[in-house]
């Protein structure tokens, strides 16, 4: 659902509301750890090096997975953090002293995670029980700013995903091509390349291929 933009402008509000010192948002999607998303507040090696090293081995995203509640390096591992595998592998490396994992809801689904992470011991007593919960009102308004927006298929391209969503929709090409400024020989090339990307007969399995996809 939404644009990297849109998602950067939802993680950017919440990291401002608190203490912390960084702000994660991912989206599950069929993957056994993380989906679509992004940190802010960390350099790019950390994030990538969380996203491929560290999430398999993280013991408070699984705990937060396992139990749908908000969780942290304090309440899972406590005086632990500093000797577990993520630490030494991933956050210890990039002065990562401790984060909280919260749950993200669309409905009564498990859709995802709001991560809040500090850097030093002042931000780090957020990570107890009583902060935790100070920090769960700032993971609902970020369900609620996440479902306010459109969804989109992370497969796709804007262009591809704007298309798509409108013939699901059940708007006609020219109704399609005026929506988006273009014409109509582009819309029927975008939507080749969406039965190309679907693996799909046509326009209705396409749409029905988007809408399980898109978030």
């Amino acid at each position: 659902m939404g644009s990297a933009a849109e998602f950067a402008e939802i993680a950017e509000s919440a990291l401002r509301a608190t203490r912390m010192q960084s702000v994660g948002i991912y989206l599950f999607d069929d993957s056994p750890w993380l989906g679509r998303g992004l940190i802010l507040g960390m350099p790019e090696a950390f994030i990538r090096a969380y996203e491929i090293t560290g999430a398999p081995i993280d013991p408070v995203l699984a705990r937060m997975r396992e139990t749908g509640t908000p969780c942290s390096t304090v309440t899972c591992l406590g005086e632990r953090w500093t000797g577990s595998q993520l630490y030494h592998r991933v956050s210890g490396r990039f002065g990562l002293t401790g984060f909280a994992a919260l749950p993200l809801y669309r409905g009564e689904d498990l859709s995802g995670v709001l991560y809040f992470g500090g850097t030093d011991e002042e931000t780090v007593r957020e990570l107890d029980p009583e902060g935790l919960c100070r920090l769960s009102a700032h993971a609902a308004r970020v369900s609620t700013a996440l479902m306010a927006l459109p969804r989109c298929h992370p497969r796709l391209t804007p262009k591809q995903d704007a298309v798509a969503r409108l013939a699901a929709d059940g708007l006609s090409n020219r109704e399609i091509a005026e929506e988006l400024h273009t014409g109509e020989a582009a819309v029927r090339k975008h939507l080749k390349a969406l039965n190309r990307i679907f693996d799909t007969p046509n326009r209705t399995a396409m749409a029905a291929a988007w809408r399980k996809g898109a978030r």
